[in-house]
């Protein structure tokens, strides 16, 4: 029998004092007095010095390298910066001066936040993607129906790339170098603190492994977190592992448990992202008891206990013959879904949403999207992530529009522009998991996008 675990996160306060440097008054100027005052007066009313003109502040204030700038690049870089070299940067010129103070700059002022700032009550939804080897992050802040641009993140781990997990005010990222070994970092973006895990049992040469999923799972009560990474050797023949960092011990474990249900159902597993909810964990397979079969549905890992059903849950399979489906899991306002699309050779047919009742293990079918819908995207539909965004599901959609479609997914209710739209085709993070190439190389060529869920939680230390 397993635990409901009810999660309560207190409240912190977002309140910091503040102190102004305090200036003593300059010294007046001595009266001129006749000779004979004496040297005493005069040490203590010493006359003022002239400023000597810096000639190294002058080349960086020269007006000169400023005229040039482009306004929208010049938008960007005085709204990263903070309120001293404002003050600094407004001296230089009377362009300069006048954006300061106009209402444009408040509005590119108001869309860059610093990570310390955000509310611990809003929970945001993270898109980092790497453009030509630029790393990039913007967060989407449902409570204002807006994207924010993220600055850059401070202590994080320069070889820290890929964001491939997050919970509870925490993420985890991966680097992958030339012999293809791969790295594990845990950041707090709220304490600018990152560590870097210590070296896998399994799985870690991806050379010789296939990664699979990677999840992270923050323990409110304890503030500790477990990260599970599902593995597989890239010859057929291999079994999938799972390993489980446990954040308290600083020690990774192999679950063998999986082997069992893997053998009995011949499962193989897609590069995913799995969906964690009270204490249970939900991941994709695909059945392969016959060769035919396209019969998809989840594996359920009990968390507190520590094993797994031993048979393959919510099981699905396509509603025509010679259609193939994928299956995505999410979780939305503390219930499971699984995102069912179905594709034949002339495009996609559906996508049906089914919520999950795991007193009953059964799912309840609850909104389905026919071709109707994606007739406007042509013969297919683009690749996307479901997400949660505003309490309710929505599709991220990998395309140049780069759009999320929340709500009842209609184009009418889509959220503002990404501010990464308009740009060449991105590749999922998930996708690049198990290639048999290191992920500097995949990143020179292409745009590789991913996505977190964010909350945060100063009190979450790694």
């Amino acid at each position: 029998m397993s635990y409901q675990v009810r999660h309560y996160q207190p409240s912190c306060s977002r309140f910091r004092s503040g102190r102004f440097n305090s200036l003593a008054p300059p010294p007046t100027p001595g009266c001129h007095h006749s000779n004979s005052m004496s040297s005493s007066h005069k040490s203590v009313h010493p006359e003022p010095k002239k400023r000597k003109s810096c000639p190294l502040a002058a080349a960086f204030l020269d007006p000169g390298l400023w005229k040039f700038l482009p306004d929208d690049l010049l938008e960007k870089v005085v709204a990263f910066m903070s309120f001293p070299g404002l003050f600094r940067c407004r001296a230089v010129n009377k362009r300069l001066k006048d954006f300061v103070f106009s209402e444009k700059f408040q509005e590119a002022r108001s869309c860059v936040k610093s990570w310390d700032v955000l509310s611990p009550k809003t929970q945001y939804l993270l898109i980092f993607a790497t453009i030509k080897g630029e790393n990039l992050c913007c967060a989407y802040d449902a409570a204002w129906n807006r994207w924010l641009c993220m600055p850059p993140m401070r202590g994080l781990d320069p070889r820290a790339k890929d964001c491939i997990a997050g919970d509870g005010g925490l993420l985890c990222f991966r680097d992958v170098n030339e012999e293809g070994i791969a790295s594990l970092f845990v950041y707090s973006p709220i304490t600018a603190r990152c560590i870097e895990l210590p070296a896998m049992h399994v799985g870690n040469s991806m050379m010789q492994h296939n990664w699979l999923l990677t999840h992270m799972i923050f323990n409110r009560f304890t503030s500790s977190y477990k990260l599970l990474v599902l593995t597989k050797r890239t010859s057929c023949q291999g079994l999938a592992h799972m390993e489980i960092y446990e954040s308290l011990t600083r020690t990774w474990s192999i679950d063998n448990n999986l082997s069992v249900i893997e053998r009995k159902y011949k499962l193989s597993f897609p590069a995913q992202v799995g969906a964690c909810c009270d204490n249970f964990f939900y991941f994709v397979a695909k059945e392969g008891i016959l060769r035919s079969s396209n019969v998809m549905g989840l594996v359920v890992y009990d968390i507190y206990e520590g094993i797994f059903r031993e048979k393959l849950l919510y099981r699905c399979e396509p509603r025509c013959p010679g259609s193939k489906i994928e299956v995505q899991v999410v979780e939305c306002k503390g219930s499971v879904y699984m995102v069912v699309r179905e594709d034949d050779c002339k495009g996609t047919k559906g996508v049906s949403f089914c919520m999950l009742n795991p007193s009953k293990e059964q799912k309840i079918e609850d909104a389905v999207l026919f071709e109707s819908f994606f007739a406007k995207w042509g013969s297919k539909f683009p690749s996307y992530r479901c997400v949660s965004v505003r309490d309710e599901l929505g599709l991220l959609l990998y395309d140049k529009s780069f759009q999320v479609l929340a709500d009842d997914l209609s184009e009418e209710l889509k959220l503002p522009p990404c501010p990464f739209q308009g740009l060449a085709n991105f590749v999922p993070s998930t996708s690049v998991l198990y290639r048999n190439k290191p992920l500097h190389l995949y990143y020179a060529t292409h745009n590789v996008v991913s996505e977190a869920h964010f909350q945060p939680n100063a009190i979450a230390t790694v």
